[in-house]
């Protein structure tokens, strides 16, 4: 895997996804020629045109034959037409996987996994190195407040990334230290169980060259860190960073960390426990790895947050606007609860399921996770790389929500009938969290000229 020590030519398939995007501006930055292409044609892939990476929609298996390495999204299929022709020109061709396996074998590589909060216990990570002088590569699927980037090239000798457990691709990593959050049955569509799942989260940790810091308040890395050496952070007893104290905010929480007769006070200015472990979990290992923590806990104080992850999005005649990742039932749980934190007239929560597969194995779980909120608004699937199933609607949501909440449940199945609905129902104290991995992103930005129309 020595291919990237010198400049190469080399083109995306599926650039237009978080990881692959961040995947094309690091190897731009590294001094590599990259091209891009996807199906869709969505704010990723146009955002790789705006840095000079040239990119395109669809197919144009004729446009890559100066390629030397094509990679592949692990969701593009082998039938791809631009897979095809590259196998077919005798070109290198790599699945995501490789190029990481590449990258980190020749970088020494820090790594945040778990099936929920890489992405933000990542750039925790990242903020928290710089605090220190270190000036890390980053390779994150969302956008870093304060960068405007999911990527960016600064020390060649230090890189921080996700683990991402979907499709295995966190297999192929090399790792000197990792940060486990939690284990919980995902990706169900690739792993056969959760056993399946977590000996493959065992693997990672037990391939790790380094420290290892695992999340004991929740089971899932609990069972990993009882099969391997890991060390654990968290509110639980035993565990050995332990946070104590902990002081839930609206906009920020607040806990004391310990370890044996060590203390030291950390405040994180993103609500909710979860972000509580997240920051404890990214000091946990540094502090593992011989960092100061006194300066990384300032970094951590300084944290901007990533887009989409409790993303404030402004506040309009009284109603404020929050926007969140949160696709699967513990992330909504988490994000719920560390809005309820807040003095609000009322909680609306907006949920936009994604894939047909997750909600048909989940939808009691996620009636359940709502709740607290007053008002739960079901908008219908966000299919994305699936076919719709017959009777499999978000409708199935809703009515579990009805049946296993006190909220006042809507469904309204037409994402573009949602804002006109929700802007005619709200009123000044309330707060508005929309949820989902989908389009629901859009929906912030139409609920403000929603309201904004009635203003005026």
């Amino acid at each position: 895997m020595s291919e990237l020590t010198t400049p190469k030519v080399i083109h995306l398939v599926g650039a237009g996804g978080a990881g692959m995007s961040a995947l094309a501006k690091l190897l731009s930055q590294m001094g590599h020629t990259v091209s891009g292409s996807d199906l869709k044609a969505g704010p990723s892939l146009r955002g790789l045109a705006d840095l000079g990476i040239r990119v395109w929609e669809g197919s144009r298996p004729e446009d890559i034959a100066e390629a030397q390495i094509v990679v592949a999204s692990s969701a593009v299929p082998e039938r791809d037409a631009e897979l095809v022709a590259a196998r077919q020109r005798g070109i290198t061709v790599w699945r995501r996987p490789d190029l990481l396996a590449a990258l980190t074998q020749a970088t020494p590589a820090l790594a945040a996994t778990g099936t929920h909060g890489k992405t933000t216990s990542t750039a925790m990570i990242v903020a928290a190195l710089r605090a220190t002088g270190a000036d890390p590569s980053f390779v994150v699927g969302g956008t870093l407040n304060g960068f405007g980037t999911n990527a960016r090239l600064g020390d060649p000798n230090l890189l921080v990334l996700e683990a991402d457990e979907a499709f295995g691709t966190f297999l192929s990593l090399t790792l000197r230290g990792l940060m486990l959050t939690n284990v919980e049955a995902e990706h169900l569509e690739f792993y056969e169980s959760l056993a399946d799942i977590e000996d493959a989260f065992t693997s990672v940790a037990r391939a790790t060259t380094g420290p290892v810091v695992a999340c004991f308040d929740d089971p899932g890395a609990r069972r990993i860190a009882a099969r391997t050496r890991a060390t654990g952070y968290g509110t639980h007893p035993e565990a050995t960073w332990r946070l104590a104290d902990v002081e839930l905010g609206a906009s920020s929480v607040a806990f004391m960390l310990h370890r044996d007769d060590w203390s030291m006070p950390v405040t994180v200015p993103q609500p909710g426990l979860h972000n509580a472990l997240n920051a404890a979990g990214a000091l946990a290992l540094l502090g593992e790895l011989g960092h100061s923590l006194t300066d990384a806990a300032e970094g951590i104080r300084r944290y901007r947050g990533v887009q989409r992850r409790f993303e404030g999005k402004g506040t309009i005649g009284g109603v404020t606007i929050v926007d969140d990742y949160a696709h699967h039932p513990t992330e909504v749980m988490a994000t719920i609860r560390a809005a309820l934190a807040g003095d609000w007239r009322r909680v609306w929560a907006v949920f936009q399921p994604h894939l047909y597969s997750r909600t048909e194995r989940l939808y009691g779980e996620f009636g359940s996770a709502f709740a607290g909120v007053d008002h739960v608004v079901v908008t219908d699937v966000y299919g994305a790389r699936e076919v719709p199933v017959p009777g499999i609607t978000g409708r199935l949501v809703a009515d579990a929500a009805e049946a296993r909440t006190q909220s006042i449940v809507h469904y309204v199945p037409h994402r573009s009938d949602l804002a006109r609905y929700i802007a005619e129902r709200l009123s000044p104290g309330d707060l508005v969290l929309t949820m989902g991995a989908g389009d629901i992103t859009l929906l912030a930005d139409e609920l403000t000229r929603e309201l904004t129309s009635h203003e005026s």
